[in-house]
């Protein structure tokens, strides 16, 4: 076998390891193949795609931009070095910059959706919504047949204020039965941007019972633990706001009420603040306002404890802060929007 049959053949298995989530295996694929030609432009394209699923952002972004300059009629590496230019750099008029030399050169259509992904996320990074929803008007929404594709549209759709594009690929994503309860939430949401208060809350009192009698996920917390971790975050306050909060009990439950979900409450909520508050003229707001963590949707969305304890500071800090009257712009502000 030649040199060059070598390459191929390494090339070829550093992918399929890589499919295969065997990160040592690509990595070993890798080592031998750039031994023979580290500058072939598949083993270039074979480092990049390494260093992007192991995390490495600095390394992809130059092995993408090296394959770039090797490949200039090939838009997939422009599309991988615009997706971290926008999530790793945090730079979305560069991505966007970047997408425009790609779409000279896009005939596949998995390749076009892809950048049209990426466009629309810098879009709305840069808070132009009207041209995420331009962008995300060049997919047809019928030749979306991917659950997990369609339900990430969806998202992006509502986010870019197409409620309804969002509602038809959210329709798409709930026949995966994976992501039925997740889609259903969504389409809740759907439904409030619609001002169909109706079907909204029909489709979260639906979301609640689900999460209620689903298995528990990987990180869990004890009422105990989740209780000082929030006595913890008001221990940050200044004084004189914890004076205030003395008969403003912590409260837990798994997930919200019927009650709170009748109300309009996302059943997906981390914490509520129950009761009046500061703001509320002459009422009298510690007699009968507390704070809620809800202990289920708190569990969900981490990671790792760590994480957990996060999201649990986090929640009672925000929920506090709407006690004293904050609105969400102040506290997007200050980090706890």
């Amino acid at each position: 076998m030649g040199r060059e049959d070598r390459v191929t053949a390494d090339v070829d298995r550093g992918f399929t390891a890589l499919e295969n989530g065997d990160i040592e295996e690509a990595e070993a694929c890798l080592e031998r193949c750039s031994k023979i030609n580290g500058k072939h432009a598949d083993v270039v394209a074979l480092a990049a795609a390494l260093a992007d699923a192991q995390g490495d952002g600095e390394t992809a972004l130059a092995k993408y931009a090296e394959l770039a300059e090797l490949r200039p009629d090939d838009p997939m590496p422009r599309i991988c070095l615009a997706r971290l230019q926008l999530h790793d750099q945090g730079d979305p008029d560069a991505a966007l910059d970047t997408l425009d030399a790609a779409f000279d050169f896009i005939d596949e259509e998995a390749d076009l959706i892809e950048a049209i992904v990426v466009r629309t996320e810098a879009l709305l990074a840069t808070d132009d919504p009207e041209g995420a929803r331009g962008a995300l008007n060049e997919l047809s929404t019928s030749a979306i047949e991917d659950p997990v594709l369609a339900f990430d549209l969806a998202e992006l759709a509502l986010a870019a204020e197409d409620p309804r594009r969002a509602l038809e690929w959210a329709q798409v994503a709930r026949k995966d039965k994976a992501l039925a309860t997740d889609a259903l939430h969504l389409l809740g949401r759907i439904h409030e941007a619609r001002g169909e208060r109706d079907a909204m809350i029909e489709a979260w009192r639906s979301v609640r019972k689900a999460d209620l009698a689903a298995p528990p996920g990987p990180v869990a917390i004890s009422e105990d633990a989740l209780e000082r971790i929030a006595s913890e975050a008001l221990q940050e306050l200044p004084a004189t706001a914890r004076e205030k909060l003395e008969n403003v009990p912590i409260l837990i439950d798994d997930v919200p009420s019927e009650e709170l979900i009748a109300e309009g409450f996302d059943p997906r909520t981390l914490g509520v603040i129950d009761g009046p508050t500061l703001t509320d003229g002459d009422a009298q707001p510690t007699a009968a306002t507390h704070i809620r963590l809800f202990k289920k949707n708190l569990e969900r969305i981490a990671t790792d404890l760590d994480e957990l304890a996060e999201e649990v500071r986090i929640t009672v800090l925000h929920e506090t802060a709407h006690y004293f009257g904050l609105e969400d712009d102040d506290l997007e502000k200050i980090g706890l929007d």
